[in-house]
């Protein structure tokens, strides 16, 4: 991935736009949604005024509360559809579920995907999130949506998904 595309996750008029459309309707104000959702008001505001793309927490919950899926908030795909995981299982436990699938080993990705294998021990011991870059590696790594990664849904992909 190049440092262009990289800079995409930074800043994004799609994604500016399509989360603008999709609190359009909102009647609290800026500091009362941002409670809401569970994020920072400046997080909030600075990815409506400017498109800034929060970190991955942040953005898990602004997707949460829109009920959109992360994959098309980002732009990544064109279609609104977003069928949520109804299973309890978290980014650490998909990701070994993908792995293991996958017959590959940790320091293989790694090495795939330029991260260090101890990145794995601390999204595994600490609860951690990677960054929106790394789960986009790792996502085609496996040829799977970031909401699949992330165990916001069943659904691996979004390739000719209808509801």
């Amino acid at each position: 991935m190049s440092k262009e595309e990289l800079n995409e996750f930074k800043v994004s008029a799609i994604f500016q736009n399509r989360l603008i459309t999709a609190l359009k309707g909102e009647k609290e104000s800026h500091i009362e949604l941002a409670n809401e959702i569970g994020i920072s008001k400046d997080i909030l505001i600075r990815a409506l005024n400017t498109g800034v793309i929060p970190g991955t927490r942040s953005l898990i919950k602004l997707a949460d509360y829109t009920e959109e899926s992360i994959d098309y908030l980002i732009g990544l795909i064109d279609t609104t559809f977003y069928a949520k995981s109804l299973d309890y299982i978290n980014f650490q436990d998909r990701l070994n579920e993908l792995i293991i699938h996958n017959h590959t080993k940790k320091g293989t990705i790694a090495s795939t995907i330029g991260i260090s294998r101890s990145s794995f021990n601390s999204w595994e011991t600490h609860n951690y999130i990677p960054s929106l870059e790394v789960l986009f590696q790792l996502a085609n790594h496996f040829k799977v949506s970031l909401d699949y990664l992330l165990a916001r849904t069943n659904r691996e992909t979004y390739k000719e998904a209808n509801p």
